[in-house]
Parts: structure tokens; C-alpha cells; sequence
């Protein structure tokens, strides 16, 4: 059927200064499997793909793939309804672990889903005010109205568990973690999701208690930015 080919493509790159121009333009080995269909550059070679399909049209086909952030042999893709977490320990053969879809199930309300991962703690991104009657996500309720960032553990990755929601001025499009592991907390610089807000927002996560996340206020940056690191 006509659905989009998507979802996580692992790819390991070879970069060698020393590599003569003849070797280094050479053609890339056949790729056979999940891998065939892709494009690559000839210093990359595909070596596995884990898909999450999103329909053209119909139920499901606002529901895009957005992030990407990893932690040792995991893979996190988030998504407009939530997030999966992908063992790559054997790059060849990725493995989903979940597909996690209660954040908005089958919806895009809030949307986005940027996603910062630290250790155990996995932070995603609600761009967009929550619809009537406010939305859970994670079993974490987001009041009508409210926009900003999502708070999990990960430590079981099977069962990712919502600890906590921050409400942030226009919302969260993209976040940057900083580990300020001297202070025992993860620091989250996020972009607003509108062009209205000339601001940075600060967000810090306490290593030893994630629930109590909380909003520090804004960096003042002249003009609203889509997306910084």
C-alpha cells in the first residue's frame, strides 16, 4: 500500500584522512535486506533498519517520526504521538523495544516529540496547547491550554513511566540537554514552538528526583529560534 518508508536506518561511517582519493571514491559494497532500498553515501554502509511506517492519507498519517537521540546501545526515534526505544546493540538488527503511543494515541495533539535522553531519564517535547479538557501523557495530565516538556523514567525500557509535565510559555519544539553532573541535575535549553517568544527556555531536571522538574525562566535571545544546540 502507499505508505511512507520510514523510522531509524543504522549506518556505520568510515573516515580516513589517510585514505588515497582512488579507495575513498570507490563504490560502496552491495547492500542486500531491509537495507537495499536506500540511497547512502559511498562512506557509508547501511547496516540495519527498524520501521515505524506512517500512512500518506487516513488514520495515522499526521503522526510523523521527528528526533533521534541515543544512549549506549539504544536508539530513541520520537514521534507526534510518542516515542520508540530500539536496541542496536546488534546494528544489523535492530529491535524494537517499544512503541510507545500514549502520549495523544493516534492523534498529533501537542505533537512534535523531540526527545533529550540522559541515562534514565528521557525528556520529549509538547509544541502545541493541549485541546479541551487538557491530554495525558504518560498518565501525566497537560491542562487545556498548557505547552511544554514531558518528563519519563526509562530505567525499564519496556515501560516507560511519565513522571512529570513542565508548562513552559509557548511550548518546547526542541530541546538541548547539558548535564551539570557537578549539581546533580540535567539542564534542558528548549526553542519555543511559535515564532512569537524571543526566548530561550531553561528547564533543570534533578538526577535524583526527575518529578521535581522545574522551569528557571527564560534566556532573552532577541529573536524567536526554531532549533539550537
Amino acid at each position: 500500500g502507499p505508505m511512507r518508508r520510514s523510522g531509524l536506518l543504522i549506518a556505520g561511517a568510515i573516515v580516513s584522512l589517510a585514505m588515497a582519493p582512488l579507495a575513498a571514491s570507490a563504490d560502496p559494497p552491495p547492500v542486500a535486506g531491509a537495507t537495499a532500498p536506500f540511497e547512502h553515501t559511498k562512506n557509508m554502509h547501511p547496516l540495519g533498519f527498524s520501521e515505524k511506517n506512517v500512512p500518506l492519507s487516513g488514520t495515522g498519517s499526521g503522526v510523523f517520526n521527528s528526533d533521534l537521540a541515543f544512549w549506549g546501545d539504544m536508539a530513541f526515534q520520537g514521534n507526534y504521538e510518542g516515542f520508540r526505544i530500539i536496541d542496536i546493540s546488534a546494528p544489523a538488527n535492530p529491535k524494537e523495544i517499544v512503541n510507545f503511543t500514549d502520549c495523544v494515541e493516534g492523534t498529533t495533539n501537542g505533537n512534535q516529540g523531540d526527545i533529550v535522553v540522559w541515562d534514565n531519564i528521557l525528556v520529549r517535547s509538547w509544541n502545541s496547547p493541549a485541546g479541551a479538557g487538557g491530554r495525558f501523557c504518560g498518565g501525566i495530565f497537560t491542562p487545556q491550554g498548557d505547552e511544554g516538556v514531558h518528563i519519563f523514567d526509562i530505567s525499564d525500557p519496556a515501560n516507560p513511566i511519565g513522571l512529570a509535565f513542565v508548562d513552559l510559555p509557548c511550548g518546547s519544539h526542541t530541546d538541548t540537554g547539558v548535564p551539570d553532573l557537578a549539581n546533580n541535575r540535567l539542564i534542558l535549553y528548549s526553542n519555543p514552538s511559535g515564532g512569537v517568544c524571543p526566548q530561550i527556555d531553561i528547564i533543570e531536571v534533578p538526577l535524583d528526583d526527575p518529578a521535581s522538574a522545574t522551569y528557571l525562566g527564560p534566556l532573552l535571545s532577541g529573536r524567536p529560534c526554531h532549533d539550537t544546540g
